[in-house]
């Protein structure tokens, strides 16, 4: 029982479930946007809907609205994010649920010799008693390591973009892509080398990349540095990428045509890392029939 209420305090530091992949206060931000048309369609035809990169947590004050965004938001029929309800009891109560086990050995045993000194450091400079992990599965612990992470920047998850887009839709449609319980099944159905990967991924992280470089890179508009910065976490393993990423945009895809096809003019934000490479969102749409252009 005392294992469960350290974990529930740990939770206190919990950001949205994937905000691990992702300056200035008062930052003026251009965040990438593109619209997305039919394939062959005229040039002055209306944008059947628009593709926005989300990141969940930015420094506090920072500016991304304007321009071209502005527009768009404004035209758009129906806001299609990844989660629609984000409800903190929710994702507190199903982590809890899925994030314990006692039957796990110390966290140190789960990762490669290679990692292990790393993995301490960035607990001892996180604050963290590797102790209160034990009984932590991978997964969790790798999302709890990216929040304390976070922390130490000037990243703030009360100022994600999802959560601001969604507060300011008014009586338009939302439409979630998945459920809270959902994301952190994700990661809970992860093999056991998946997890290690992911946890390996972030102390190497940690060591490579400042607190606030995601949102720098966001904040600049800079959407290839962006795709970089995510593919980190993946390059060493495929079924790690394919479980977060590849088949997540896979069950998207459907969705988001039919509302294109419907007419309703999408606007879909979910995170920057959906967007790039061969099995993201961009690339998936081409497939279809649609092609999305860059417009900020």
């Amino acid at each position: 029982m005392g294992d469960r209420i350290l974990l529930e305090r740990l939770l206190t530091w919990l950001a949205l479930p994937l905000a691990l992949l992702l300056t200035g206060c008062g930052q003026k931000a251009e965040p990438a946007l593109w619209r997305i048309d039919k394939v062959g369609a005229t040039e002055d035809a209306a944008p059947a809907g628009w593709l926005f990169g989300t990141i969940h947590a930015l420094p506090a004050g920072t500016d991304w609205r304007g321009g071209a965004l502005d527009e768009a938001l404004a035209d758009a029929g129906v806001l299609m994010v990844e989660i629609e309800d984000l409800n903190p009891a929710d994702s507190q109560r199903y982590f809890t649920e899925l994030a314990y086990d006692p039957t796990l050995p110390p966290i140190e045993e789960r990762v490669s010799p290679v990692w292990r000194d790393e993995l301490d450091e960035l607990m001892d400079d996180a604050g963290a008693d590797p102790e209160t992990f034990h009984h932590v599965e991978t997964w969790a612990t790798a999302l709890m390591l990216a929040s304390l992470i976070q922390q130490q920047g000037r990243m703030d998850g009360a100022h994600g973009v999802d959560k601001a887009l969604i507060a300011e839709w008014d009586d338009r449609p939302i439409v979630g892509f998945e459920t809270t319980e959902e994301q952190f099944r994700i990661f809970d159905q992860l093999s056991g080398n998946e997890q290690q990967a992911l946890l390996e991924s972030m102390v190497r992280q940690a060591e490579q990349m400042k607190p606030d470089e995601m949102a720098d890179v966001w904040i600049a508009g800079d959407a290839d540095r962006l795709g970089q910065l995510m593919d980190m976490g993946f390059e060493q393993n495929s079924g790690l990428r394919g479980a977060v990423l590849s088949r997540r945009n896979e069950r998207w895809i459907g969705r988001i045509v039919d509302q294109l096809q419907s007419g309703k003019r999408p606007f879909i934000a979910v995170g920057a890392g959906h967007m790039g490479n061969s099995d993201g969102l961009i690339a998936l749409l081409e497939k279809r029939g649609w092609k999305a252009t860059r417009v900020q």
